[in-house]
């Protein structure tokens, strides 16, 4: 979406919300980043870069009905509305969403802004469908006891005249994707849950894409941690045939109060051309094989502020089904700052 559409529809959103009678919210973030890895890396010299940030903006409209937009700024300096969406609340069992919203895959979707997440790269698997994915449709949301759910029909995921996988806010074929998210809640930090998605991405409505995914998340005063796995089905637009492709990541935190040292393994099959993490685009159904790439973080995170903080890291990249000599020297250390309001 151009950057006038972004700036005129959350214009539009505000113009409105400055009508209506509850008090309008607004939370937002900004974040940036400096980068150093080894000459054949991506940032043999050192950069700063990857200024990101965002604004979210809620408010309730009457009663049990509320609405939400969020808009962000990303690295490649474009402005882009990520969700716009009314919200029907009428119990814990019944939570509708109609509009632009973030799909509830997993975790890392939906907590993936640069202070939710602990490390300063995205985790490895998640090249595998669009960053922040966010889509059009209707979904219905809920929890019973312990019982946590959400099912969703969306315009789906379609892949570019390149084979990437994009979500243009006009459906491409006469097929919705549909996917929910099924999780089991113990106590008050643990959590673990499964997801799923199925749609067809292109236009003559005759090749399926599926994702799987299994996440948990057990946080304590003194620990934090977080893993996710997820694998992608696809029919390969040539080959006749249906390819699978998986990766998973674990993060273990500990936490000093405002020092949180932390440590994350990350595994995937990624193509064997290199991904920038921050600027890669997300899957390709052109692909055929891909590379077994792994990644150790070791850093922390200091909250300086309840609204400032610093994360420091340093991360070992390996392709693990490369000959050594073919091996990238690609090894690297960054710098994210960041504000929260």
């Amino acid at each position: 979406m151009k950057v006038w559409k972004a700036v005129f529809c959350l214009t539009v959103i505000l113009l409105l919300a400055s009508q209506l009678p509850a008090q309008l919210k607004i939370n937002g973030y900004f974040s940036y980043e400096y980068l150093k890895s080894q000459k054949d890396g991506f940032y043999p010299t050192g950069t700063f870069a990857n200024l990101n940030g965002g604004a979210l903006v809620s408010a309730v409209i009457s009663g049990p009905v509320s609405f939400a937009a969020e808009a962000l700024y990303d690295q490649d300096q474009k402005f882009n509305l990520h969700q716009a969406y009314v919200n029907l609340q009428a119990s814990g069992l019944f939570n509708f969403k109609i509009g632009l919203f973030e799909i509830p895959f997993g975790h890392f979707n939906r907590y993936a802004r640069p202070a939710e997440n602990e490390t300063v790269f995205r985790p490895l698997p998640f090249h595998f469908f669009p960053y922040r994915w966010s889509e059009v449709g209707l979904s219905w949301e809920g929890n019973y006891s312990f019982i946590y759910y959400a099912t969703y029909a969306v315009n789906g995921v379609s892949a570019d005249e390149n084979g990437y996988l994009e979500t243009p806010a006009k459906d491409i074929n006469k097929n919705k994707g549909a996917g929910g998210r099924l999780a089991f809640r113990f106590g008050q930090g643990f959590e673990a849950g499964g997801s799923f998605y199925s749609g067809k991405y292109d236009s003559t409505n005759s090749k399926n894409i599926r994702f799987e995914g299994f996440d948990l998340i057990w946080v304590t005063t003194d620990w934090e941690v977080k893993g996710e796995y997820v694998r992608t089905a696809v029919q390969h637009p040539f080959l006749n045939q249906t390819l699978e492709f998986d990766g998973y990541y674990f993060t273990l935190m500990m936490i000093f109060k405002r020092f949180k040292p932390y440590f994350s393994y990350q595994y995937s099959m990624l193509p064997e051309s290199r991904l920038d993490d921050e600027q890669a685009l997300p899957f390709n159904v052109l692909i055929e094989t891909m590379v077994k790439k792994d990644r150790k973080a070791i850093g922390f995170k200091c909250d300086f502020l309840d609204n400032f903080y610093a994360k420091f890291e340093f991360d070992w990249n390996k392709e693990k089904s490369l000959a050594k000599e073919l091996q990238l020297k690609d090894n690297a250390y960054s710098i994210q700052i960041g504000f929260v309001f």
